[in-house]
């Protein structure tokens, strides 16, 4: 039997291959797909609808997780307030340790952002499903990026962050072990 963690990599791995890309800005069927299931509109930023999506297909149901939300900060801060989630942030010594596929991770605009959020404070974000971790990083694939990593992006993508990467853990809020309800 599979975890839900397990799912959530094959779901997202799935999308991936698929190659999704917007039609016209924030558009496109599949992309209202993943709108549609927290309730955003055509046309919206939907990183963190890509999340509930796989979310919801990994738990088998077609509605998402309680946790879920259209935004990335949102999802962070209704999954990390539970006593049981598993969560970890680059301020947390032994972080490169606790990063496991099958994490969500979450990351600001910029560090003071990440600090801000961690901190309980909402602010715009984004949003990935991660689905390996190795000695280079941790590689994810995301909705509503690019090739270049931008948070309004164009598609889905599988991307690789980089532990040497300063700047990225910088901003990196953190990574936690979803619940699948």
């Amino acid at each position: 039997m599979t975890t839900f963690a397990e799912r959530l990599i094959e779901v997202a791995i799935a999308e991936d291959a698929l190659g999704v890309h917007e039609v016209g800005s924030n558009r496109g069927a599949r992309v209202e797909e993943y709108q549609r299931i927290v309730g955003l509109p055509a046309g919206a930023p939907w990183c963190a609808a890509f999340v509930a999506w796989c979310a919801a297909r990994a738990a088998g149901t077609d509605k998402p997780p309680r946790w879920c939300s259209g935004s990335a900060i949102t999802s962070w801060h209704k999954a990390t307030r539970k006593a049981a989630v598993v969560r970890t942030t680059p301020m947390d010594a032994d972080y490169l340790d606790r990063v496991r596929a099958g994490m969500v991770w979450v990351r600001a605009k910029d560090a003071a952002g990440a600090k801000a959020a961690r901190a309980g404070t909402w602010l715009q974000g984004h949003i990935g499903i991660v689905v390996a971790v190795d000695e280079v990083g941790w590689h994810t694939v995301e909705g509503n990026t690019n090739a270049a990593g931008s948070r309004e992006g164009d598609g889905v993508y599988r991307k690789t962050h980089k532990w040497s990467n300063a700047a990225q853990l910088a901003r990196t809020i953190g990574w936690f072990e979803p619940p699948a309800v």
